[in-house]
């Protein structure tokens, strides 16, 4: 059974003649019923009842067109589908972020998106860069907004997107706050929060590094996984935190926030995908994520 056939018994069921049906698929008459008698022979039924002058359904072949109807109703929806898919206005993509991402720029990415591709699931998932990464190689998300610092990435492809410095977060009524810009010797004695080392092991390396190039060794009082937390505990005075500069937007009422001079390095943010990723969706939210690219230098 093909699908001309399918088309061939729709037009004659629904102009009951088959004079007019054979003008409406665009072929002679003869043709048209011979397909439709090798139609009923292969489905072992009769479908019409033929006089001289007119085509009726039997009982079997209007239960037949109802089908049909039902069955090119799909047919259609999946090729109207599928050309979505294929124009990126349809199907879902899965992206990884980490939180200084979604501080700084990523939310305006989403809401011009989801402006731009409304039939397209966007599935995101917060995750440290390591974290991301392993996805990204089992398949499991398609891009990931990371913080790359020295990593390898075997298989995948990364582009810079965003570039930020560090400030310092501390309470209101510190002694620095008569700073407009900290020297990082200043922080020389005072009590830090730092996450963990295994998160980000070259990074924390390198602002150990750059605190030792400023004469001193922070004073690490409490580790804090999240930025919210640890922006909590500088809140509750426990101690000070260097983080990117787009949290400064966070707790306004209890925070301070000064930038910070030396050898510290930048907070940077990339796109990374598999370098063989081509799906119209993800290149659609990629080319919208590039506009809001900030280069080296750039506010």
């Amino acid at each position: 059974m093909e699908l001309r056939q399918l088309r061939y018994f729709m037009a004659v069921a629904e102009e009951r003649h088959f004079g007019r049906a054979a003008k409406r698929v665009c072929i002679s008459q003869p043709p048209l019923s011979m397909q439709i008698r090798n139609l009923e022979a292969e489905i072992g039924v009769q479908l019409f009842r033929r006089t001289t002058r007119r085509v009726e359904l039997t009982e079997a072949g209007a239960a037949f067109l109802r089908e049909v109807r039902s069955v090119t109703e799909k047919l259609e929806a999946a090729v109207e589908t599928a050309r979505r898919v294929a124009g990126g206005a349809a199907g879902r993509i899965s992206v990884g972020f980490v939180g200084p991402a979604m501080d700084a720029f990523l939310p305006g990415v989403i809401r011009e998106f989801r402006e731009h591709a409304p039939g397209v699931i966007l599935s995101l998932a917060e995750m440290d860069t390591r974290a991301q990464l392993d996805a990204l190689g089992a398949g499991r998300i398609q891009a990931g907004f990371v913080r790359l610092f020295r990593h390898e990435l075997p298989g995948l492809r990364a582009e810079p997107i965003f570039r930020e410095p560090y400030v310092l977060a501390f309470p209101p009524g510190h002694r620095l706050a008569d700073y407009e810009c900290v020297p990082l010797a200043a922080l020389k004695g005072e009590p830090m929060i730092l996450y963990p080392r295994q998160i980000q092991p070259a990074l924390y390396d390198r602002i150990m590094a750059a605190c030792a190039e400023a004469g001193f060794s922070p004073d690490i009082v409490q580790e804090a996984v999240t930025k919210k937390t640890t922006l909590a505990l500088v809140a509750a005075g426990l101690g000070l935190a260097l983080v990117p500069e787009s949290s400064a937007q966070f707790r306004p009422a209890d925070l301070l926030y000064r930038p910070v001079s030396g050898p510290l390095p930048m907070v940077e943010i990339a796109l990374v995908r598999k370098k063989d990723a081509h799906a119209p969706a993800l290149d659609r939210f990629i080319r919208i994520a590039r506009k809001y690219k900030r280069r080296v230098g750039q506010s």
